[in-house]
């Protein structure tokens, strides 16, 4: 019997131990699309394919382009909150991978309550650049991400937080996304 991992090829996992490693998520760069907005969405290399290695197995190089009118939303969120994490999850022998996003966003303002209204059952793509200005996508062309809990404060004295905190989270790896960023264009104004 052929096993489908005889053309893997063995890397070795390098690490600069001296290197400086920033933790945590921009909080000026988080980005989100409601997944039916997505034209194109293209996807890393799979095993079997030309050129895969471990890199190009979680990375997209293509940009991710939308229907007309339509692109991502940039999202403001306080800084030191955000978080990704990505776990393996299910039985041994039988494993999957499960990221997710975490974040703030100070406030309770009505554009923002009708945010969460309007999409918290809707399938979407997040996307966040980590501190060292890598972009990571929570969600993927066949496996969306929704907001598995959002919970809101009013804080209770001068110094809490008062704000959201959002919960997102897909099936799938915390893909690399190198392509650009496209933002929705305004319609023309007809004098």
């Amino acid at each position: 019997m052929a096993n489908c991992f005889d053309d893997v090829p063995v890397e070795n996992l390098d690490g600069c131990l001296n290197k400086e490693i920033q933790a945590g998520l921009s909080e000026v760069n988080l980005y989100y699309a409601p997944h039916d907005h997505i034209l194109n969405f293209p996807m890393p290399l799979n095993l079997g394919d030309p050129a895969f290695d471990l890199e190009t197995s979680v990375t997209i190089s293509a940009d991710i382009t939308f229907l007309e009118g339509k692109g991502w939303g940039k999202i403001t969120v306080q800084a030191d909150t955000g978080e990704g994490t990505m776990d393996l999850v299910g039985n041994k022998g039988n494993k999957k991978t499960k990221n997710a996003l975490a974040f703030y966003i100070p406030g309770n303002q009505k554009k923002l309550l009708g945010y969460v209204r309007t999409y918290k059952n809707i399938p979407m793509v997040f996307m966040y650049f980590e501190r060292d200005g890598q972009k990571r996508l929570v969600g993927d062309k066949f496996n969306p991400a929704y907001m598995a809990e959002v919970k809101a404060t009013t804080g209770k004295g001068g110094e809490d937080d008062k704000g959201i905190q959002f919960n997102v989270e897909a099936y799938g790896i915390p893909l690399v996304y190198e392509g650009d960023i496209m933002l929705p264009v305004a319609p023309p104004v007809v004098p």
